[in-house]
């Protein structure tokens, strides 16, 4: 990939997530950079992939945010809900590795992309967790990209329409 391509999406990426973040998208800045580069790099008629200096960086800073989070007090409030948790976790990867199968088995999809777009994860984790079985991250990240813009919007609407209501179901005063 030629310098100036990478530096052109970048700079789409940039602009893409200022701009996701002026319009209020929800996850704006994965969303606006996804789509940002997305449209430098139709626009230019595609050609090449990142280099893998650069793929490897980012799985590297991926990993590295996700254990910045980490914290005592996580580990301490995870303990009042590991058992439930642990539960919906696995019935949660277990359908997701059902319907992955059933789309690559009915759909002519990849395995890899069918069972990693499936599973629950978060976007760069899984992006991250595909490139490095070869798949086609780009079509994994596509997938994941619009049911985390579902997940966010419809929780988000819900957690709302909760908390203005009281705890025995009826509406909360105004």
């Amino acid at each position: 990939m030629s310098p100036v391509l990478l530096l052109g999406l970048l700079a789409g990426g940039s602009v893409g997530a200022a701009l996701a973040r002026l319009v209020r998208l929800p996850m704006w800045p994965l969303t606006g950079a996804l789509v940002g580069s997305s449209a430098v790099h139709l626009a230019v008629g595609g050609g090449g992939t990142l280099p893998s200096w650069l793929v490897f960086a980012a799985q590297v800073l991926v990993g590295s945010t996700l254990g910045a989070r980490l914290g005592p007090t996580v580990l301490r409030e995870f303990r009042a809900v590991m058992a439930p948790a642990t539960v919906a976790v696995l019935a949660t990867v277990a359908a997701g590795i059902g319907l992955g199968l059933a789309l690559w088995a009915s759909n002519g999809l990849g395995l890899v992309e069918a069972v990693f777009g499936m599973v629950p994860g978060g976007v760069g984790e899984m992006v991250a967790a595909v490139a490095s079985l070869g798949g086609d991250s780009a079509l994994v990240a596509g997938i994941h990209l619009v049911r985390l813009l579902v997940v966010v919007s419809v929780i988000g609407w819900l957690v709302r329409w909760f908390q203005r209501r009281d705890g025995d179901g009826r509406a909360a005063p105004d």
